[in-house]
């Protein structure tokens, strides 16, 4: 009856044992014990009423609904056993085990064993006959037992499915959390490779070309020179914008490098910053066989600190330091300043994004990085792992 709406299940259902017991009486089929005085078909027909009725309960209060049904049952055994009602009664076990709550399905499990065999062998010794016995035991496996296990079965299997169900929709939200997070990781790692390809080469465009404005008149000269960097900058920056853009159309999840850089070319950075009037002194070598990843946020590291000296600091010398000892890579930018509030780098003035993603970059291959105010001096150091942290 899936397609009746569920309010209305347990009333047909009622109506279908009620109708089925008239049948039965009208059939003589109904008494079970015949030795017993022939009652009215009224009184058979009141006592499979009031088994019936709280069948309509059978779902929402299955426990009273059993309780109440055993009032007319007990009247039945003592004025003379009728199968109709017993089939009703069944139904209503079969609703307190599927229904009710767990320890109630439990005990109906349970409970019924005991009496069902003193019962019989009660009748049997009043009766001083063995087929009596058996054929107690067999009606009430029938009518008591069979309905509850049957039950029990449904519920184990229903239960089941619902553990599955639940189990199944855990695992959609973990999937979810983790396409989020995927997700969101993916933006930060473009959100920082857009912030060095297109910021760092933009600011230096920017502070070269003011440079070579100032020197038009008074140094020809040096100015084309800082023109020439500012078109090599231009085309570096273009070249690496469409390494991205490759990159983000290709199908080869497999990559996840977003543009070329190594610390072996650092040439074209100490020659941007050089032209717009900051010289750089490179003290000491990186290892020539780092991990590739590493290898790429080290060089990203070099390229913000330089962007953020020549923004931050112009025309200031800064001293570029590698080491690689323990098994980590250190990197150490130093520069010196003037007044904290005009010459260091801070978020207000634009080095927040900055600072932040070379903090992320060097955590991301399970490095770390601080930056920070040192006396006249703004220090940056990092230490990276000599190959990139394992992430299984």
């Amino acid at each position: 009856m899936g397609f009746v709406n569920p309010r209305y299940n347990s009333l047909l259902v009622a109506l279908a044992y009620f109708a089925g017991g008239v049948l039965l009486y009208a059939l003589d089929l109904g008494v079970l014990v015949e030795d017993r005085p022939p009652q009215p078909l009224w009184v058979w027909l009141v006592l499979l009423a009031c088994v019936c009725a709280p069948m309509t309960m059978r779902r929402t209060r299955p426990l009273l609904a059993l309780l109440l049904g055993t009032v007319p049952v007990l009247v039945d055994l003592v004025v003379g056993p009728s199968l109709p009602v017993w089939i009703a009664y069944g139904d209503l076990l079969y609703a307190a085990a599927l229904f009710g709550s767990a320890r109630t399905s439990r005990f109906l499990e349970r409970a019924p064993v005991v009496p069902i065999v003193v019962g019989a062998v009660a009748l049997g010794v009043y009766f001083g006959e063995l087929r009596i016995a058996v054929w107690a035991v067999s009606i009430a496996a029938l009518v008591i037992v069979v309905p509850i296990w049957w039950a029990r079965s449904v519920r184990t299997h229903r239960d089941a499915a619902e553990i599955e169900r639940a189990r199944a929709e855990a695992l959609s939200r973990v999937a979810e959390l983790d396409r989020r997070a995927a997700i969101t990781t993916e933006r930060q790692r473009l959100a920082r490779d857009l912030h060095d390809v297109v910021a760092g080469h933009l600011s230096s465009i920017a502070i070269q070309s003011e440079a070579a404005l100032r020197l038009r008149e008074s140094d020809p000269d040096r100015a084309l020179t800082v023109l020439e960097s500012v078109r090599s900058g231009s085309v570096a920056a273009l070249q690496e914008m469409q390494s991205m853009v490759r990159l983000l159309r290709s199908d080869d999840t497999d990559d996840e490098i977003t543009t070329a850089g190594r610390l072996a070319d650092l040439e074209p950075l100490t020659a941007s910053a050089r032209a717009a009037g900051t010289s750089v002194r490179i003290d000491g070598r990186p290892p020539a066989d780092l991990d590739a990843e590493v290898d790429l946020t080290a060089y990203r590291i070099v390229q913000e600190t330089l962007t953020n000296a020549v923004k931050h600091a112009p025309g200031r010398p800064v001293t570029l330091r590698f080491d690689d000892t323990d098994g980590r890579l250190g990197i150490e930018v130093v520069n010196p300043i003037g007044d904290a509030d005009t010459a260091a780098p801070s978020p207000a003035r634009g080095a927040g994004h900055g600072l932040r993603n070379i903090a992320e970059r060097a955590a991301a291959v399970g490095g770390h990085a601080r930056s920070g105010r040192d006396g006249n001096e703004w220090r940056t150091y990092v230490q990276l792992p000599l190959a990139k942290r394992s992430t299984t």
